[in-house]
């Protein structure tokens, strides 16, 4: 009895087994720490290994918290030249400028350059990379945006890696394992439009993208082990067997996708654990002072200290005309003269957010439409006025407001004391944008498989199997003419037309001579 107790659970044990699987998160923006920190976590609490990546970028992320689970952790000290690159990035000029793709691209150049100078410090020193060559990783996990993960998976020899995008949607990933990603159908990364577009939308929408497609794209990086070779990023993103995004498609936009690409919007939200936090004492006295309360917060990239001074004398102005309501706005600095020391205005440098928004005594948010903001709102089925301020947070506000239960001012609004004040009023007094709200949390909840069981199946399975070229679409491959077909209608075109000429010229002969005068016979 006890040898075939013994053999059950050898059978079991060898049933079960772990992966090694490396997180590789450069520490530069909040977000993005949060997404893949997520993923080492539901990966270390599905039972594999998980080593979590972190050159440090900016200081002020080094000794912040993302991780639960995934003890693992090997920090990269920066450079004094990468130190200042993250350092001079600076977004707040986009309160008062437009965020077209445009004027958009020095900010993503600014990126393309920290992950530069990483790759050079790297280079320098391969020391860490060595001593990480002795854990043999099944796979590895990082952000497509940071091309510095290419030649450290090629140096390590992982077999299968899994580029991630902690937005919805990166029409350069698509087309890179030929997926159908058309402008005239899909809001670009950074597009202010939904996907029903008008004629001059889908123009701008067309340019912005072919614009992004020529001049935002990796730098050329050379291998680690050998310096005469390129390493070939698009065959890399290619062949990887899994492409993990933050999107949902319960909430982001309806769109033609390969296997390859695993929607995990969401993993980064437990509405459990959220209902569960406890808020302070402090704020509970502010939630039990009304019957409605408001929380203010435009992320972490972008300060609310930094909006022009008319923006925040119009959003006192606005919070003054609701002397019913208690307004909790997130500020990041001590200097709050121009708030006029309103009894219902509460300023605070952090706030806890997904604790507030999971409270029932929480009315509504007035957020930037992060995609983090938008998905922890969107899970606890709360309204919101969204205004977003750059990047892709105008795509991810016009993703929610279809759902009708949030309302999009521009950040231009901020001035306009009448549609700010309007916004939030009907956000708090018309019960059909709880109700929308509410029914979209519902069908979060309730979706069919759960982002965190479509990460840990997928990526155990690329884990195992490596690069799945049964999943690679020959279309990929296809020339642009192919693809679209011009040739057969080249073809099918020359046809039809010849077949009406000689219809024509038969037809004409046919005609001539019913015409002819018949010549009398003498």
């Amino acid at each position: 009895m006890k040898i075939i107790l013994f053999s059950i659970f050898l059978i079991l044990v060898g049933s079960v087994s772990s992966f090694n699987f490396l997180v590789f998160c450069p520490l530069y923006a909040h977000s993005h720490h949060k997404f893949l920190a997520k993923i080492a976590d539901t990966l270390s609490d599905a039972g594999h290994n998980v080593t979590f990546l972190a050159p440090i970028i900016l200081r002020k992320y080094e000794n912040v918290k993302y991780l639960e689970s995934t003890k693992d952790i090997v920090y990269i000290q920066p450079s004094k030249k990468l130190e200042s690159l993250g350092v001079t990035s600076d977004y707040s000029k986009f309160w008062s400028q437009d965020a077209t793709a445009i004027q958009f691209v020095p900010a993503i150049k600014a990126f393309t350059r920290m992950f530069q100078q990483l790759y050079e410090d790297l280079k320098n020193d391969l020391s860490v990379l060595d001593e990480l060559k002795n854990r043999k990783f099944d796979a590895m996990v990082f952000e497509f945006l940071c091309a510095t993960s290419y030649p450290i998976a090629e140096y390590l020899e992982i077999k299968a890696l899994f580029p991630s995008l902690s937005m919805t949607h990166h029409p350069f990933m698509s087309r890179l394992i030929g997926e159908p990603s058309s402008p005239t159908v899909m809001p670009s990364m950074i597009s202010s439009f939904g996907d029903d577009m008008t004629f001059s939308e889908r123009l701008q929408n067309t340019i912005g993208d072919v614009f992004f497609n020529l001049f935002v794209h990796p730098p050329p990086m050379v291998s680690f082990k050998n310096p005469e070779r390129l390493v070939d990023i698009a065959d890399m993103t290619a062949r990887s067997p899994f492409l993990f995004m933050n999107g949902n498609p319960y909430l982001d936009y309806p769109r033609a996708l390969l296997t390859k690409t695993v929607m995990i919007g969401g993993i980064s939200v437990n509405a459990t654990q959220m209902k569960q936090e406890k808020l302070s004492e402090e704020y509970n006295q502010i939630l039990n002072k009304n019957k409605k309360n408001v929380l203010i917060s435009f992320g972490s990239m972008i300060f609310s200290k930094d909006m022009p001074t008319i923006y925040k004398q119009t959003i006192v102005r606005v919070i003054e005309s609701f002397p019913d309501v208690s307004f909790i706005w997130k500020y990041e600095e001590d200097d709050v003269s121009f708030s006029k020391n309103l009894s219902n205005l509460h300023f605070s440098k952090w706030v806890p957010q997904t604790a507030l928004l999971a409270d029932s005594r929480l009315s509504a948010f007035i957020t930037h439409a992060g995609l983090g903001s938008v998905t922890e709102l969107s899970y606890m089925g709360k309204p919101a006025v969204l205004i977003p301020v750059f990047a892709d947070q105008l795509r991810n506000s016009k993703t929610l407001e279809r759902h009708n239960g949030s309302i999009t001012l521009s950040k231009y609004d901020l001035s306009d004391f009448d549609k700010l004040r309007s916004a939030i009023e009907t956000i708090l007094t018309e019960d059909r944008f709880k109700i929308n709200a509410e029914r979209l949390a519902q069908q979060l909840q309730d979706q069919p498989v759960s982002p965190h069981d479509l990460l840990v199946k997928h990526a155990e399975f690329g884990a195992k199997y490596g690069e799945l070229p049964n999943l690679d679409p020959i279309s990929r491959q296809m020339s642009y003419i192919s693809f679209y077909m011009i040739d057969i209608i080249v073809f099918v075109g020359s046809i039809v037309l010849l077949v009406l000429a000689l219809f024509f010229v038969i037809a004409r002969w046919v005609l001539r001579q019913c015409l002819r005068p018949k010549q009398k016979v003498e």
